[in-house]
Protein backbone atom coordinates (compact mmCIF):
# COMPACT_ATOMS: atom_id res chain seq x y z
CA UNK A 1 0.00 0.00 0.00
CA UNK A 2 1.08 3.52 -0.62
CA UNK A 3 2.44 5.54 2.27
CA UNK A 4 -0.35 7.78 3.38
CA UNK A 5 -1.53 9.01 6.74
CA UNK A 6 -4.31 7.07 8.41
CA UNK A 7 -7.60 8.85 8.54
CA UNK A 8 -9.34 9.36 11.87
CA UNK A 9 -11.98 6.92 10.68
CA UNK A 10 -9.33 4.22 10.10
CA UNK A 11 -7.77 4.88 13.49
CA UNK A 12 -11.11 4.53 15.27
CA UNK A 13 -11.87 1.29 13.38
CA UNK A 14 -8.43 -0.11 14.19
CA UNK A 15 -8.85 0.61 17.90
CA UNK A 16 -12.40 -0.77 17.93
CA UNK A 17 -11.34 -3.99 16.21
CA UNK A 18 -8.37 -4.47 18.53
CA UNK A 19 -10.44 -3.93 21.68
CA UNK A 20 -13.20 -6.22 20.42
CA UNK A 21 -10.73 -8.96 19.44
CA UNK A 22 -8.99 -8.85 22.83
CA UNK A 23 -12.29 -8.81 24.69
CA UNK A 24 -13.77 -11.64 22.62
CA UNK A 25 -10.69 -13.81 23.02
CA UNK A 26 -10.71 -13.40 26.80
CA UNK A 27 -14.45 -13.84 27.17
CA UNK A 28 -14.54 -16.93 24.96
CA UNK A 29 -11.74 -18.44 27.02
CA UNK A 30 -13.37 -17.76 30.37
CA UNK A 31 -17.11 -17.86 29.69
CA UNK A 32 -17.70 -19.17 26.16
CA UNK A 33 -19.40 -15.95 25.07
CA UNK A 34 -19.15 -13.87 21.93
CA UNK A 35 -18.54 -10.14 22.27
CA UNK A 36 -22.18 -9.41 21.41
CA UNK A 37 -23.53 -11.86 23.99
CA UNK A 38 -21.13 -10.58 26.64
CA UNK A 39 -22.34 -7.01 25.96
CA UNK A 40 -25.94 -8.15 26.32
CA UNK A 41 -25.18 -10.06 29.51
CA UNK A 42 -23.53 -6.99 31.06
CA UNK A 43 -26.45 -4.78 29.93
CA UNK A 44 -28.95 -7.17 31.53
CA UNK A 45 -26.89 -7.15 34.72
CA UNK A 46 -27.14 -3.37 34.90
CA UNK A 47 -30.82 -3.29 33.87
CA UNK A 48 -32.48 -6.39 35.30
CA UNK A 49 -36.18 -6.49 34.54
CA UNK A 50 -35.85 -4.35 31.40
CA UNK A 51 -37.91 -5.37 28.39
CA UNK A 52 -36.34 -6.84 25.27
CA UNK A 53 -37.13 -3.61 23.41
CA UNK A 54 -35.48 -1.48 26.10
CA UNK A 55 -32.36 -3.64 25.98
CA UNK A 56 -32.22 -3.48 22.17
CA UNK A 57 -32.46 0.32 22.25
CA UNK A 58 -29.79 0.59 24.94
CA UNK A 59 -27.43 -1.60 22.89
CA UNK A 60 -28.25 0.11 19.59
CA UNK A 61 -29.37 -3.13 17.92
CA UNK A 62 -32.58 -4.36 16.34
CA UNK A 63 -35.02 -6.33 18.49
CA UNK A 64 -34.78 -9.51 16.33
CA UNK A 65 -30.97 -9.41 16.76
CA UNK A 66 -31.39 -9.10 20.51
CA UNK A 67 -33.87 -11.97 20.50
CA UNK A 68 -31.32 -14.30 18.82
CA UNK A 69 -28.62 -13.31 21.30
CA UNK A 70 -31.02 -13.74 24.20
CA UNK A 71 -32.08 -17.17 22.90
CA UNK A 72 -28.40 -18.18 23.03
CA UNK A 73 -27.94 -16.81 26.56
CA UNK A 74 -31.04 -18.69 27.69
CA UNK A 75 -29.71 -21.89 26.09
CA UNK A 76 -26.50 -21.39 28.09
CA UNK A 77 -28.55 -20.93 31.26
CA UNK A 78 -27.36 -17.34 31.77
CA UNK A 79 -30.54 -15.32 31.24
CA UNK A 80 -34.28 -15.79 31.41
CA UNK A 81 -37.38 -14.02 30.16
CA UNK A 82 -40.40 -13.55 32.40
CA UNK A 83 -43.78 -12.13 31.39
CA UNK A 84 -44.12 -8.50 32.44
CA UNK A 85 -46.83 -8.05 35.08
CA UNK A 86 -48.52 -5.17 33.24
CA UNK A 87 -48.44 -6.77 29.76
CA UNK A 88 -48.10 -10.55 29.41
CA UNK A 89 -47.21 -10.11 25.71
CA UNK A 90 -43.93 -8.45 26.74
CA UNK A 91 -41.06 -10.05 28.58
CA UNK A 92 -38.72 -8.72 31.24
CA UNK A 93 -35.18 -10.08 31.10
CA UNK A 94 -33.14 -11.25 34.09
CA UNK A 95 -29.82 -12.92 34.78
CA UNK A 96 -29.95 -16.42 36.20
CA UNK A 97 -28.03 -17.45 39.31
CA UNK A 98 -25.46 -19.07 37.00
CA UNK A 99 -24.66 -15.80 35.25
CA UNK A 100 -21.66 -13.85 36.46
CA UNK A 101 -20.90 -10.45 34.97
CA UNK A 102 -18.03 -9.61 37.32
CA UNK A 103 -15.38 -11.16 35.02
CA UNK A 104 -16.76 -9.14 32.10
CA UNK A 105 -16.67 -5.93 34.08
CA UNK A 106 -13.20 -6.75 35.33
CA UNK A 107 -11.89 -7.19 31.82
CA UNK A 108 -13.54 -3.93 30.74
CA UNK A 109 -11.68 -2.20 33.57
CA UNK A 110 -8.45 -3.90 32.48
CA UNK A 111 -8.91 -2.64 28.92
CA UNK A 112 -9.57 0.87 30.18
CA UNK A 113 -6.40 0.73 32.30
CA UNK A 114 -4.29 -0.42 29.34
CA UNK A 115 -5.80 2.21 27.03
CA UNK A 116 -5.14 5.06 29.46
CA UNK A 117 -1.79 3.97 30.88
CA UNK A 118 0.71 6.81 30.62
CA UNK A 119 -1.88 9.25 29.28
CA UNK A 120 -2.50 12.44 31.25
CA UNK A 121 -5.90 12.72 32.92
CA UNK A 122 -6.57 15.95 31.01
CA UNK A 123 -5.88 14.19 27.70
CA UNK A 124 -8.24 11.36 28.64
CA UNK A 125 -10.96 13.86 29.54
CA UNK A 126 -10.43 15.68 26.24
CA UNK A 127 -10.53 12.42 24.31
CA UNK A 128 -13.81 11.43 25.96
CA UNK A 129 -15.35 14.82 25.18
CA UNK A 130 -14.22 14.69 21.56
CA UNK A 131 -15.38 11.10 21.05
CA UNK A 132 -18.76 11.89 22.64
CA UNK A 133 -19.14 14.90 20.35
CA UNK A 134 -18.23 12.80 17.31
CA UNK A 135 -20.79 10.16 18.35
CA UNK A 136 -23.46 12.88 18.56
CA UNK A 137 -22.56 14.03 15.05
CA UNK A 138 -22.82 10.48 13.69
CA UNK A 139 -26.28 10.19 15.27
CA UNK A 140 -27.30 13.31 13.30
CA UNK A 141 -25.86 11.75 10.13
CA UNK A 142 -27.97 8.63 10.71
CA UNK A 143 -31.08 10.81 10.95
CA UNK A 144 -30.61 12.29 7.48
Amino acid sequence: MADRPHTLYESVLRLTRAVRAAFELRVKETQGLTFARARLLAMIGHNEGASQTELAVALGIETPTLKRQLDALEAQGLAERRPMPDDARKYAVFLTDAARIEPLLGFRAEIEAVLTEGVAAEDIATTRRVLDRMAEKIEKLKAR
